[in-house]
């Protein structure tokens, strides 16, 4: 266990973003040594930290994140206003279906009282095709906020309702469009807490991701910047450094704001982290051809800023 799993990660990465049937295995080597958990204060450092900075892995730092943040610590929430009790596993993977174009948004609407019916679309969803179960956010007829979470197996989706898209990042995990056309489910997999009550914990969870997935990411760019051969390499490490301890002390600060109800905040060092950023960035380009294969083929990720809007 330990620093073991993080070095198979990180050999194995190569390997892995070019053949998707290796992606099971190292995902269950990970989780079986790190279980995604809701009791996110309990680690000195996340795990999805660690997969970051120790296997240069972003991907599965930021599937982690989900699972433990937008799945696992969702439903937590949900079960102490009302119980929803869904199983999972420390392999099942969960993605958060939220994020939608703003045409063809996802609407619910009750076909009689035991059948509900979606149709529209979601965006972006980490883990995509890999996963087993997909929690989907909609609104009833005529509304433009969220009102619902709705659990539904992925085996159970029509074919071709997740697409698999390219972002030209994050290629050791899945990325998935949703599309649903009059699709029926029973009304019992719509989750309990609705309306205000919902969206004000999925609006809590989503802050809190976005600053995990900062930590990640200040880790990610600690990696690199230990594994390329830059000018003032040590002034810069430090500098890295120093801004994955304050992120982490940042982030702990929030989960704890997060457990007990607390204002969340955001903000971070971002134009210190946009800065190494782009220091990184200009000179992998300007030295692509000395660099070795497998830090080439993490170095898109330093688009993660940009891919995803953080």
């Amino acid at each position: 266990m330990g620093d073991s799993t993080f070095e198979k990660l990180e050999h194995s990465y190569t390997n892995r973003i070019q053949n998707q049937a290796l992606f099971n295995d190292a995902w269950n080597l990970f989780v079986n040594d790190y279980p995604p958990t809701h009791c996110l204060l309990d680690f000195k450092e996340l795990p999805s930290t660690s997969v970051a900075l120790y296997a240069g892995d972003l991907g599965f730092a930021i599937l982690w994140i989900v699972q433990s943040v937008l799945i696992r610590c969702i439903l937590y929430n949900i079960n102490q206003l009302q119980p929803w009790p869904l199983e999972l596993h420390n392999n099942t993977i969960g993605a958060m279906a939220h994020t939608e174009p703003d045409t063809n948004r996802m609407i619910a609407r009750y076909s009689d009282q035991n059948t509900l019916v979606l149709t529209g679309k979601k965006n972006y969803i980490s883990g995509g095709n890999d996963a087993d179960i997909v929690l989907v956010t909609a609104r009833r007829p005529g509304e433009n906020k969220f009102t619902k979470i709705i659990y539904i197996p992925v085996k159970s989706l029509p074919e071709n309702a997740l697409q698999d898209i390219n972002l030209s990042i994050l290629p050791s995990i899945k990325h998935s469009s949703l599309t649903l056309t009059d699709y029926s489910c029973n009304a019992s997999q719509c989750c309990p807490v609705k309306d205000k009550r919902l969206r004000k914990i999925l609006k809590k969870w989503s802050l809190i991701e976005r600053s995990l997935i900062g930590e990640a990411y200040i880790a990610f760019l600690l990696y690199l910047v230990k594994n390329i051969q830059l000018p003032e390499q040590d002034k810069i490490i430090d500098q890295t450094q120093n801004l994955l301890s304050m992120q982490k002390s940042f982030s702990r600060q929030q989960l704890e704001n997060a457990f007990s109800d607390k204002f969340i905040d955001t903000l971070g060092d971002v134009a210190s982290v946009l800065s190494i950023t782009q220091l990184v960035a200009s000179h992998c380009m300007e030295n692509i051809n000395t660099l070795n294969n497998p830090i080439k083929a993490r170095i898109n990720d330093l688009n993660l800023f940009n891919k995803l809007r953080l």
